[in-house]
């Protein structure tokens, strides 16, 4: 029967089963075999055997030589030429391995006659010549797998310290040497696997230290509950005791049997089969004796004992005392954990008409199906079971853009034309093989930046399920132009069929529990069959969810000794049962329990340590192993099951150190960290696989307090640290340990270590008090459920999701193709963009981005203290209220075939756009919440609620306007992007324009808001001129809308978005804000920020400038002098910096001192990485040599190196000094050499930076209106040495001192010297000084202004003012950079030197008193001092400061 009738066959056979409504399972019987194996004894296989020897065909003759079968196979004459030959009783005994290898050289001499004629010989000789056998290598994962496995020999083997050989079949020789301390080479790799480790004599009265170790035993496919180890009533004596032994004993040795892997290189060396038995022995009192495992007799001589070293308690002065405090005032809350237990049946969850209500909060997506995790209620009672839903029958959809004609024949295209296509298409991918997919056309609208695609048309839907291939992106066809959604996920297509938005209550319909069995690790499991049969139940953002449980954690690690990686040494976790979604009570108020694992740092815990873990109130659990305790934690994270998990460093550090031991130990059942049962690793795990990690944890969220969201809570901390963050948001201090060193010192001892393991357990209270105090999880929650996108995406810190998915969200109901996720923008962009807006294209030679278009305007400040009221003038939400104002959106604005930069039109009078609609919606619902706060009788809890909800509404719509500027976002619009920003200046202009038009002085402006000087000391004075250029603003637009922000008494206005001002508020209270300047800084220490608040308070106090001067002066001195007698403590000194990169992708690294720390953390086992904040502190005695960056070190370097101190002097000149000049520059009365004196700097770096930039802050009148004195005020005076004395003078003119001014010329003021300067002296001793200055001018020397830079160079960079910074690289200040000695002050120089010789001139300058003697000598000087003065104009010729070129100046006229 051919294969086609056979297939014709089949299917008949099948119709008729289904019209008897029968399956071929039914009607299937079984049929006898044929049986495929003979079973045979061994006498029987031995005459088979012989049987097919004596065939004559079984193998070829040779040239009449014939084979020969000598019954032996070819690895036993392997090993009995090889291994054989290198057996333990040759190498003891050269003489007897003498003997012995002769007579087996005759044996084998012989053997290899007989085979001259084997087949083998072929073989054998081929295989030698292909490899060479190479000597195997133990590598450091061979030792760490030998010893683990070892180990465990070692648990088993505490009850079972004997062992009995019994002979398996033949009897032993009656006299076979044992060697007892010379073991054979075979079993040398393994006995080196156990030196070092305790082993016990073969004596019948032994009994171990501690009882034996009931071990757990899991199996993949059994729902492993197992909590038997944490029961909190019984503490078991397996998991708290803990061996101990003699340290004086490790240097006796004593003569032992042969252990285990003696016994076993034993058996290799005999060709006999044997048994190994342990007997159980009865237990009495012994002690573990060593034994010496190395091939060495002991030494019986007596040796002088050695005493171990005292451990050094450098830690003495950690008070353990602070957090114990902590735990003491939490202790009425404890309570036993209630975990529950075993599956929860579908019965007690499933309603009575058989649906299921179900609180969904993560998801993950396994095999084209969505996998929801959540809760469920049980029935008749107030507890909530954790649920796993399996969704089936989700369909991929894709929108097909039919062409008008055909690409090749130009034919009209039909919808058949476009299916038929459509078909062949999935046919050659191979998607319709084996699935049903569904096609029909229906109209769609598309608004996007794709310009060939029309607005409204008619698109051919495809439905095929997502466990078949994905459709590859950009694939056109003859008859279609595009395709939409390919890159769709499974979560997506589903929250927008199915109109979800974020956690909510879901109605399930025809719920299945069965066949999804062990699924997961949830106490509820059921699929169902389509996404039909889920529904949204009630109002996501409004209904109560159910109660949450929360675990925060914390990690203790130490570093490996064989790969420098981190090791767990004990996990800390405290939960909360029954925490609401919307908790607004604190952590303090809450009811938790705690438990602690943790593992000896080295061979065993410190002594004492078990008798100081009973009576704890919290559970600590012991280990031996790292594995063992990682298998500890697991089960009791099954047991617990909380909901989230909660930490601090949680999602790169905490959890991801958690998930690489996990896989590093070989842990079974290692899924059990999330809620989803795996059968294998992620393939990509280890190797940037981000995401695949966070897969593993589906089912439980988690809330890291450093992440974006994190921080975003908490803008008041600068590092983000966990003390810091506790000292800012908690108010509660937090010790900072140094891991490390309190491993090596104060947990040494078993009180030291329990005090360790107690520090980790208040740290659990202080993550979860901080993440409900900022109430995170809340927040997250409403910020969800407005997107509608996942809990789990928001809690991680994703914006521009949560923007996506509420576009999305509103797209998809209008009807609209919204566009796909491109995950990898850089290489889209250059096909999909055709505006430029490219990433590497607009990059900036410095490697800093182009701006995509111009963003909101600032003006320029007028600087200056201010003293009178000036009012902040701020819109409320300017961008979102531009976008609708003008009716900003994808669907009005007309930008087909725009150029790149040019700005669209505002669109016309039209039905509002989808975006407006939704920033109005968002507008009005947040003013709704705001007037339910207004309400006296709402309560404290209901106060909190609503606050967040206004809180995630308001950050809602401000963050709209994000995802027309972000790249990297699907709903990417430059063209209104650069309209919103557009608008937005021009508002600002018109404002400014409106308020000068009304006498107001504008004195700044930065994008949404003005500063206006009042110069009104009175402040209702101040709040009417407010009010009326209000009415006035707010007349012009429909929907924009100014307020007045804030009143200053007084304004330091320093620069762009930087200034610090006195809030005034309406009661008289007064409050410094400070915005940009140093002390907002984390790159500058503690003191130089209250050096900088200090100075500022005074400058902002109202007081006597002179007397507020003269304070900041004593107070700098002081200062000074506590810092340089180290007074301050060093804590107050560190600096935080933030890594923009990994610290080793650093080029110029090894100058830079945040880096330097980050690779020294590093190389301890730290996790550093980019985006992280460096503490630091620059060390030395201020007459140091190196490099800032090599006397870097940490906070807890200091604290552990008593030597090292702060280096007050590089603080003084880079940390303290440059704020406090930039501070005190608008003021009169001080200078940089007067601020750099008060702190002990030396002034003189200062001197010429100092006259440069107060010149160039000048206003320059005219120099022909400006007085000699203030004309050359600064310039040097000409210095005349007299020839006979050598004395020097300062000469003046005439009229500066009429003592050297005889008749017959220019007289030496020297004592007893009456030399007179004759005429070609003067000339050549004032040539001497021309030439001088000429030649520093022409040195060109350049200096930095920044008094913290100190550059100084000659080397001219194309940078144009720009300082290149002490390594001359472009980086390390942005100071400007000026000539010491310019052209201008070369001829100011050269003037002033005419002056002098100039007689007209001293005649009009003479006094009254003295005009008639000037008179008379400047007639008499006349002539030589023309003489002079024509050899200094010949110099000012020379100057070409002196020319002005006219036809540079008109030749564009």
């Amino acid at each position: 029967m051919s294969a086609r009738a056979n297939q014709r066959a089949k299917l008949e056979e099948l119709k008729k089963l289904r019209g008897s409504k029968k399956t071929r399972l039914s009607s299937y019987k079984p049929q006898d075999e044929q049986r495929l194996f003979d079973e045979l004894d061994e006498n029987e296989y031995r005459k088979v055997q012989r049987s097919r020897l004596d065939q004559d065909d079984f193998v070829v003759d040779d040239n009449g030589e014939g084979y020969v079968e000598n019954g032996m196979d070819e690895w036993e004459v392997g090993r009995d030429r090889d291994d054989y030959a290198s057996s333990s009783d040759e190498n003891d005994n050269p003489a007897r391995a003498s003997a012995k290898g002769k007579r087996k050289r005759e044996a084998e001499s012989t053997t290899r006659k007989d085979q001259d004629g084997s087949i083998n010989k072929y073989f054998t000789s081929m295989a030698a010549q292909a490899a060479t056998k190479h000597k195997a290598e133990s590598t450091v994962e061979d030792k760490e797998f030998l010893n683990e496995l070892l180990g465990q020999m070692d648990e088993s083997r505490d009850s079972f310290r004997t062992v009995k050989k019994l002979k398996a079949q033949q009897q032993e020789p009656a006299q076979r040497r044992q060697r007892a301390l010379s073991p054979s080479r075979s079993g040398t790799r393994r006995r080196q696997a156990l030196e070092n480790k305790p082993l016990t004599r073969n004596r019948t009265d032994f009994v171990p230290s501690s009882p034996p170790k009931h071990r757990i035993v899991e199996d993949d496919n059994v729902d492993g509950d197992y909590i038997g180890t944490f029961d909190d009533d019984t503490n078991q004596q397996a998991t708290t005791t803990i061996s101990h032994q003699d340290p004086s004993s490790s240097h006796k040795l004593i003569k032992t049997e042969p252990t285990e892997p003696e016994a076993f290189a034993n058996e290799e060396d005999g060709d006999n089969d044997e048994l190994t038995v342990r007997p159980i022995l009865a237990f009495s009192k012994t002690k573990d004796v060593p034994i010496n495992l190395n091939s060495v007799r002991p030494d019986l001589t007596e040796k002088k004992k050695v005493m171990p070293d005292k451990i050094s308690v450098a830690g003495e002065d950690i008070d353990a005392n602070q957090w114990q405090a902590v735990e003491a005032k939490l202790s009425h809350n404890h309570v036993a954990d209630q975990p529950l237990l075993g599956k929860v049946a579908s019965k007690d969850v499933i309603n009575e008409d058989g649906s299921l209500r179900f609180f969904w909060m993560d998801y993950t997506e396994i095999g084209g199906c969505l996998c929801l995790f959540g809760k469920v209620m049980i029935k008749g009672t107030d507890k909530y079971a954790s649920a796993f839903v399996k969704v089936n029958g989700i369909m991929r959809k894709l929108y097909f853009l039919p062409r008008v004609t055909k690409h090749s024949t130009g034919e009209e295209v039909e919808m058949s034309d476009v299916y038929s296509e459509v078909d062949e298409l999935l046919s050659r991918l191979k998607i319709s093989q084996g699935s049903d997919w569904k096609a029909k056309p229906c109209p769609r609208k598309y608004a996007f930046e794709l310009n060939d695609i029309p607005k409204e048309s008619d698109y051919l839907k495809v439905l095929y399920p997502y466990d078949r291939p994905q459709v590859p992106s950009g694939t056109t066809g003859e008859t279609f132009s595009h395709i939409f959604g390919t890159g769709t996920s499974i979560f997506e297509q589903f929250v927008l069929a199915r109109n979800i938005m974020g956690p909510c209550w879901l109605h399930i319909e025809e719920p299945i529990f069965t066949g999804i069995e062990n699924a997961s690790w949830c106490k509820v499991e059921l699929q169902v069959s389509s996404p039909t049969n889920i529904s949204c139940a009630g109002d996501p953002e409004n209904d109560i969810g159910p109660p949450l449980k929360l675990m925060s954690l914390a990690i203790r690690t130490k570093i490996g000794q064989h790969d420098n990686k981190p090791e767990i040494i004990s996990i800390t976790g405290r939960v909360y049962d029954n925490v609401a979604l919307d908790e607004t009570r604190l952590a303090e108020e809450l009811p938790w329990s705690c438990f602690t694992i943790c593992r000896p740092v080295g061979q065993s815990f410190p002594v004492g340590f078990q008798s100081a873990i009973s009576g704890q109130q919290t559970v600590i659990k012991t280990e031996k192993t790292e594995a063992g305790l990682l298998s500890l934690f697991l089960a009791k994270l099954q047991s617990t099951d909380p909901d989230v998990l909660i930490g601090h460093g949680l999602e790169e550090s905490i959890y991801g150190t958690l998930i690489h031991r996990l896989k590093e130990c070989k842990v079974l059942n290692w899924h059990r960290i999330g809620r989803m049962r795996r059968n294998q690793w992620p393939n990509n795990l280890g190797r940037g696989g981000y995401f695949a990690e966070k897969q593993i944890v589906s089912g439980r969220l988690m809330c890291d307090l450093s992440n974006d969201l994190g921080k975003s809570l908490m803008n008041r901390c600068q590092s983000w640290s966990l003390t810091e963050i506790c000292d800012v948001i908690l108010g509660e201090r937090r010790m900072e340990l140094d891991n490390e060193k309190s491993l090596k010192t104060y947990a040494a001892s078993g009180s030291g270590f329990l005090d360790y393991l107690g520090h980790a357990k208040t740290d659990t209270y202080m993550i979860a008090a901080v993440a409900l105090r900022i109430q995170i999880i809340p927040l997250a929650k409403q910020l969800t459920n407005l997107a509608g996108n996942s809990l789990a995406r928001t809690l991680s810190g994703t914006r521009a999701e949560r923007n996506e998915y509420i576009l999305l969200h509103e797209f998809t109901k209008n009807k609209y193709i919204c566009p796909d996720k491109s995950y990898d923008r850089r290489n889209s962009q250059k096909t999909n963009d055709e505006d430029g807006a490219d990433e590497e294209e607009d990059t900036r030679p410095d490697g800093k981005k182009k701006d995509k278009f111009k963003g909101g305007l600032v003006l320029e400040p007028e600087r200056g203290l201010y003293d009178k009221f000036v009012l902040v003038m701020d819109f409320n939400s300017l961008y979102p209220s531009i976008i609708q104002e003008f009716n900003i959106c994808f669907t009005t604005v007309d930008r087909a075939d725009l150029p790149e930069d040019q700005v669209p039109e505002i669109p016309s009078e039209q039905t509002q756009g989808i975006l407006p609609k939704l920033i109005s919606t968002l507008v009005q619902r947040r003013r709704q919440v705001k007037g339910l706060m207004k309400d006296k009788r709402a309560t404290p809890a209901q106060l909190a609620q609503w606050d967040i909800k206004q809180q995630a509404l308001k950050l809602t719509a401000n963050s709209m306007y994000g995802c027309l500027g972000y790249v990297r976002s699907r709903f990417y619009a430059r063209p209104l992007a650069m309209l919103t920003t557009s608008q937005g200046r021009e508002i600002l202009r018109s404002t400014k324009e409106l308020a000068e038009s009304s006498q107001l002085r504008v004195i700044y402006g930065d994008t949404d808001s003005v500063m206006i000087n009042t110069n009104v000391d009175i402040y209702a004075d101040a709040i009417k001129i407010g009010n009326d250029f209000k009415k006035a603003v707010n007349d012009r637009y429909r929907l924009l809308e100014i307020d007045i922000d804030n009143v200053f008494q007084r304004l330091l206005l320093h620069s762009k978005k930087k200034y610090a001002a006195l809030n005034f508020s309406a009661d008289g209270k007064t409050v410094v804000e400070v915005k940009g300047l140093d002390m907002k800084r984390r790159e500058y220490c503690q003191i130089s920020k209250d050096v900088s608040s200090w100075i500022l308070k005074e400058i902002l106090s109202g007081d006597d400038p002179d007397a507020v001067i003269g304070r900041i002066h004593d107070y700098l001195r002081s200062v000074a002098n506590d810092m340089r007698e180290n007074k301050i403590p060093f804590i107050r000194y560190t600096i935080y910096t933030k890594l923009s990169k990994d610290p080793e992708q650093y080029p110029g690294g090894r100058t830079m001192p945040q880096v330097q720390v980050a690779l020294r953390r590093r190389s301890k086992g730290d996790v550093v990485k980019a985006n992280d904040v460096i503490a630091y502190i620059i060390t030395g005695d201020g007459g140091n040599t190196v490099g800032p960056a090599e006397r870097a070190f940490s906070p807890q370097e200091l604290k552990s190196d008593p030597t090292l101190k702060p280096d007050p002097e590089w603080y003084l000149l880079k940390q303290i000094f440059p704020p406090v000049e930039r501070l005190c520059g608008p003021i009169d009365g001080t200078d940089a050499i007067r601020l750099a004196e008060c702190l002990g700097l030396d002034t003189r770096k200062y001197q010429i930076a100092s006259t440069v930039a107060q010149t160039e802050s000048e206003i320059h009148p005219l120099e022909s209106t400006l007085t000699d004195e203030e004309r050359f005020r600064n310039t040097k005076p000409l210095v005349l040495t007299c020839l006979a004395c050598k004395a020097v003078l300062d000469f003046g003119g005439l009229n500066s001192d009429l003592a050297i001014c005889s008749p017959d010329g220019l007289k030496c003021p020297g004592i007893g010297c009456d030399s007179i300067f004759s005429t070609p002296v003067l000339i050549a001793q004032v040539e001497s000084n021309i030439r001088s200055w000429t030649s520093q001018y022409y040195e060109s020397w350049l200096s930095c202004e920044d008094g913290s830079c100190g550059n100084r160079t000659r080397q001219v960079n194309v940078y144009g003012k720009r300082c290149l910074g002490l390594q001359g690289v472009g980086t390390g200040c942005a100071g400007p950079i000026t000539y010491e000695y310019s052209d201008k002050m070369l001829y100011t120089q050269l003037l002033y030197y005419s002056t002098l010789f100039d007689v007209e001139r001293a005649k009009l300058k003479a006094t009254v008193e003295n005009r008639e003697s000037i008179a008379i000598l400047a007639e008499r000087y006349r002539t030589n001092f023309n003489m002079v003065s024509r050899v200094i104009s010949l110099y000012q010729k020379k100057c070409g400061r002196s020319w002005v070129q006219m036809e540079n100046i008109f030749s564009s006229i």
